[in-house]
């Protein structure tokens, strides 16, 4: 019998290698024959799959976005489904377990890190790209907004902190240790990175 080769299977497979390309030689080097060539596929099953490089570029786009967001929502998802934590020091680390999903902080984040950040540099010019830039930056802050709505929920919040501008302060946070992260890892360590959204976290805090 002939293998039944699962489409979407394939297209992850295909994204891997764009990722992969990406990661060792920079977006400009992902083109279809340089991608087919890392997933050891013929050129023309990459073409199969999708039907012109811009594509590739955006379902790629959005399949590392939605890696990264995901992780941070399942770390949410215990989060909001658990009662808020009495003390301080416990309800600023179950803030910053979800946080730190969208940071750098070891090699397989680094390598989602560095990709992403190429999408969203290219999405700058390029107009393919410019729609999935948005719904990234609308995952980012729905899941940022969903934790500051978690710590206000607690009586150890500040009285009359504003969701929405805080919100933003801490998406500027993390877009901030995110890029002195992947450009400047001998003066950003992931420990520095840590420690710097904690007292981030602390500094909304009354107690």
């Amino acid at each position: 019998m002939p293998k039944i080769v699962d489409a979407d299977d394939r297209r992850e497979l295909v994204a891997d290698a764009v990722f992969q390309v990406i990661a060792d030689r920079g977006l400009t080097q992902a083109s279809l024959r340089n991608v087919a060539q890392q997933a050891a596929l013929a050129l023309g099953s990459v073409r199969h799959y999708f039907d012109n490089q811009a594509e590739l570029m955006e379902f790629s786009f959005r399949v590392i976005s939605e890696r990264i967001h995901l992780r941070a929502l399942d770390r949410l998802e215990e989060l909001e489904g658990s009662e808020l934590p009495n003390s301080p020091a416990a309800l600023v680390e179950k803030c910053a377990a979800v946080l730190e999903e969208l940071l750098p902080l070891d090699e397989a984040r680094g390598a989602d890190a560095v990709v992403r950040m190429e999408f969203m540099l290219d999405a700058r010019t390029n107009e393919g790209l410019l729609e999935a830039a948005e719904d990234d930056y609308r995952a980012t802050g729905a899941v940022v907004g969903r934790v500051v709505l978690q710590l206000m929920e607690s009586p150890l919040a500040i009285p009359g902190l504003v969701p929405v501008d805080e919100a933003e302060r801490l998406i500027g946070l993390l877009d901030g240790l995110g890029l002195r992260m992947v450009l400047q890892p001998a003066w950003a360590a992931p420990e520095q990175g840590r420690a710097t959204l904690r007292r981030h976290l602390v500094s909304l805090l009354a107690a």
